[in-house]
């Protein structure tokens, strides 16, 4: 028998929504415009962690990865107001997870702000009981620190928690932290591979059947 399901930790961009491809487009236009070549290191691998993380990977530490990071968000709230929409079954996994007793915890990497703005676009932060955020906490995924401060805010253990992503630092925070269901929309080790959120919500709605 499993145990029963109590809080639901869901990724939002590339998981919830179609912003990840949005972010990565951002991404190629700051580095255009400061003329630096996306050489050695692949933006959409580092896609999943915070924005100075990932700057500070492209660039390095200093004045330069901050303002990489400022011209990328330009960018990026350009592109919301162009190209933004959730995911197939976005909205039933969050209900119907919030349905079968859960609390629904939205963790992203994505700035507060960023990630508030997108939630409210598509509808889904009706369904949200908490958001957190890339500059909630001093280390982001893949650290279990913004998936621990979930569950200490919504009073969940990790066993009573599942996890959903679409990446590996989504994997490994959700691992680290020692969530007892994962699943990820890509093939990666460690976690059950969903094709969409709709069968992410089959997977979740068996997994409580059998509780």
């Amino acid at each position: 028998m499993s145990m029963m399901l109590r809080l639901a930790v869901l990724d939002l961009d590339g998981t919830l929504t179609n912003t990840a491809v949005l972010h990565l487009r951002a991404w190629r236009s700051a580095l255009a415009d400061l003329g630096l070549p996306e050489e050695g290191v692949s933006v959409e691998r580092l896609l999943g962690r915070r924005a100075i993380d990932i700057a500070t990977a492209l660039v390095g530490s200093g004045p330069l990865a901050w303002r990489l990071v400022r011209l990328k968000t330009m960018y990026y709230m350009e592109e919301l107001s162009m190209g933004l929409r959730p995911f197939p079954c976005a909205e039933a996994l969050l209900a119907e997870s919030r349905g079968m007793g859960m609390r629904v915890a939205v963790v992203t990497s994505s700035s507060r702000s960023s990630a508030a703005a997108v939630l409210r676009a598509t509808g889904l932060m009706e369904f949200v009981d908490l958001l957190v955020a890339g500059d909630d906490v001093d280390r982001g995924k893949p650290d279990p620190a913004p998936i621990l401060l979930a569950m200490r805010a919504l009073g969940a253990e990790p066993w009573e928690a599942y996890g959903l992503g679409d990446t590996v630092y989504d994997v490994a925070a959700y691992r680290a932290a020692g969530l007892s269901l994962i699943m990820s929309l890509n093939p990666i080790e460690g976690a059950i591979h969903v094709k969409d959120l709709c069968e992410a919500l089959q997977v979740v709605r068996r997994h409580s059947a059998s509780a």
